[in-house]
């Protein structure tokens, strides 16, 4: 059961990762719970509704999100703590942006389907 688990929890990553770089605000939608903490490199925490805002309206894009590492660990049959690193590319105003990140996320149990509870990532340096 755990083993099940745990891949399907990578998969919601891997999905979702592809749905920012996607732009796909319904699957975000699906995948965030509405009362998701979403806290970015930067230090700026944003709601589910200003996350997904920013990404379908353009104002953040993402080239690609390629994770490097990942451990998923299960609490309880409702929530799994995830830790990994990721290679995040994006697109600003003055050009491309190239950085890793270590990050942790909560996923958990909201009436059967797993949705992200909260998020907060840290830049590294580069290696």
């Amino acid at each position: 059961m755990a083993a099940k688990l745990i891949e399907a929890i990578r998969g919601l990553e891997r999905e979702r990762f592809r749905a920012m770089v996607d732009g796909n605000g319904t699957l975000l939608d699906s995948l965030l719970s509405d009362h998701v903490i979403y806290v970015h490199t930067n230090g700026k925490r944003e709601t589910k509704r200003q996350f997904i805002d920013a990404i379908t309206a353009g104002r953040r894009r993402y080239r690609q999100i390629e994770i490097q590492s990942q451990d998923v660990l299960t609490v309880g049959r409702e929530t799994c703590v995830v830790s990994g690193r990721a290679l995040i590319e994006m697109e600003a105003n003055s050009g491309a942006l190239l950085f890793p990140i270590a990050y942790t996320a909560i996923q958990t149990q909201e009436s059967g389907q797993w949705r992200l509870l909260a998020w907060q990532a840290t830049r590294c340096a580069l290696e």
